[in-house]
C-alpha cells in the first residue's frame, strides 16, 4: 500500500526546507511527495526545485485558493492512501505506518495526535523533532482508538488537519475538498465523513509535530468572520447530523468567546 503526501504551499520559503527533507527519512522508495505551489512570490518553489528525487513531485497553480489547491494535488496524486500535511507541520515514521496498519485493518481515514511548538529556529527544530520521534507510542494506554462521532465534531474541535490519512478512492467518492468555502475546509470535510458514513478513527498515538506560529493562516483571517462562518457551517452540518443536544453549549462557548 503506497503513499502519497500532500503539502500545498504559499509563501512557505522559512519552513518548507525542514519539512520536505523530513519526509526523505520517513518515506518508502515508493512513496511521493506531492507539493502545490498556490502562486508564492517568495523563494518557496526555487528551494523546492533543488531537491532531485523522484519521490517529489511540484505542482504549480495561479493562487487558487487552499482547497482547489489541496484537490489538484490529490487528483495528480497515485498513492493508494494521501497523508495531509501543512508545510510547516512533520510526521514521524510511527504516523505513515500505523495509519496504513489501521486501514488496512478496515478504517477509510484516521487521524493521530499532535505534539504543539511555537519557535522554528533551528534549536527548536531539533528538540522537537527529537521528541516527535522518541514520542511514546500511547497518550491513552487504555485506549488506542476511538470511532470518530458526530457529536466529537460538535465539541471543541481537537482533530489535527496534518494528522489525516484516507483512502484516496474514499477521499474523491466524496468530492473531495469544498471549493466554494475559504475557509472551514477541513472542518466541512470531516463532517462529510460522517454524512458519507465513512468509517473513521483517531489514533491516540503522537503521528505530528504541529507549528502555532505567525505563518498559520487564522493568524491573519478576521476572528469575527471566521467565527460566524465557522457557526454557519456547525449550523448547516448540526441540522444533517442532529448530534446530541448538549453539545449546543460548544456553539454558545465559541460565540461568546468571539463576539463579546
Amino acid at each position: 500500500m503506497n503513499s502519497s503526501i500532500i503539502i500545498t504551499t504559499y509563501n512557505s520559503s522559512k519552513t518548507i526546507k525542514p519539512v520536505i527533507e523530513n519526509f526523505f527519512k520517513i518515506l518508502d522508495h515508493n512513496d511521493e511527495l506531492i507539493i502545490v505551489d498556490d502562486g508564492s512570490i517568495d523563494n518557496t518553489k526555487n528551494i523546492i526545485k533543488k531537491y532531485n528525487d523522484k519521490r517529489l513531485k511540484l505542482f504549480e497553480s495561479n493562487h487558487i485558493g487552499r482547497a482547489k489547491a489541496l484537490n489538484l494535488g490529490v487528483i495528480n496524486s497515485s498513492g493508494q492512501v494521501v497523508f495531509i500535511n501543512d508545510s510547516d507541520d512533520f510526521s514521524n515514521k510511527l504516523r505513515i505506518k500505523n495509519s496504513k496498519y489501521l486501514i488496512e485493518k478496515g478504517y477509510d481515514a484516521v487521524f493521530g495526535k499532535a505534539l504543539i511548538f511555537n519557535n522554528f529556529s533551528q534549536e527548536s527544530l531539533d528538540n522537537i523533532l527529537i521528541k516527535l520521534n522518541n514520542s511514546s507510542d500511547y497518550i491513552n494506554k487504555k485506549q488506542e482508538i476511538y470511532i470518530l462521532r458526530d457529536r466529537h465534531l460538535f465539541k471543541t474541535l481537537s482533530l489535527h488537519h496534518s494528522s489525516l490519512a484516507i483512502r484516496r478512492e474514499k477521499l474523491i467518492e466524496i468530492g473531495l475538498y469544498n471549493e466554494d468555502l475559504d475557509i472551514c475546509i477541513d472542518l466541512d470535510l470531516y463532517y462529510r465523513f460522517l454524512t458519507n458514513k465513512l468509517n473513521v478513527c483517531v489514533s491516540n498515538k503522537i503521528f505530528i509535530a504541529r507549528y502555532y506560529g505567525d505563518t498559520r493562516f487564522y493568524s491573519s483571517y478576521p476572528k469575527k468572520k471566521y467565527t460566524k462562518n465557522l457557526l454557519k457551517l456547525r449550523k448547516k452540518y448540526r441540522n444533517i447530523l442532529k448530534p446530541p443536544m448538549y453539545t449546543y453549549l460548544y456553539d454558545l462557548k465559541i460565540f461568546f468567546n468571539n463576539f463579546l
